[in-house]
C-alpha cells in the first residue's frame, strides 16, 4: 500500500492516476467556464465536476445557478475580476473596491488594512504596486 503524507499528496496522485489510465473518474477540478455554469462567462475560472479523460478534466453541465445561490456567486467572480484587473494595473484602490464585493469582508476600513498588508508582505512579487513609494503607510 501507497502511503500519502497529506491529502493533497493523495488527491494528485489519484488525478495523475486516472489521467494515465483514463478511467473518466469523477472530481472537482478548476476548469475554464465554457458553459458548465451557464450564468458566467466562458472565460471564468470555475471549480466543478469534471470527467477526468486522458485529453484532461472535461467540466460536466450544472445547468442554471438556483436563485438562492446565484447573486453571491455572480459577487465572488466580480470580486475575483477585480482583483485580477488591480494586481495586472497596480491599482491599490481598486484591489480595495474587489476585497469590499467580497462577503466575508466586513468594512471598508478592513479591506485597506489587509490590502495595505498584503501588498507589503508580498511587495517583491507585486512591484506595478510600488512604482514610486516603498509602502502605503
Amino acid at each position: 500500500m501507497v502511503h500519502f503524507g497529506n491529502r493533497n499528496q493523495l488527491s494528485y496522485h489519484i488525478t495523475y492516476r486516472t489521467l494515465y489510465h483514463d478511467t473518466g473518474d469523477i472530481q472537482y477540478v478548476n476548469v475554464r467556464n465554457n458553459g458548465a455554469i451557464l450564468e458566467l462567462p466562458a472565460d471564468s475560472a470555475v471549480e466543478v465536476a469534471c470527467r477526468i479523460t486522458a485529453d484532461g478534466p472535461k467540466p460536466l453541465a450544472t445547468g442554471e445557478l438556483k436563485v438562492s445561490i446565484s447573486g453571491y456567486v455572480h459577487m465572488i467572480k466580480a470580486f475575483e475580476r477585480m482583483t485580477i484587473e488591480a494586481a495586472v494595473k497596480g491599482d491599490r484602490n481598486l484591489a480595495v473596491a474587489a476585497l469590499n464585493l467580497n462577503p466575508l469582508c466586513p468594512s471598508d476600513e478592513l479591506a485597506n488594512i489587509v490590502v495595505d498588508e498584503l501588498l507589503e508582505a508580498h511587495k517583491e512579487y507585486l512591484p506595478q504596486f510600488f512604482k514610486n513609494q516603498t509602502s502605503f503607510r
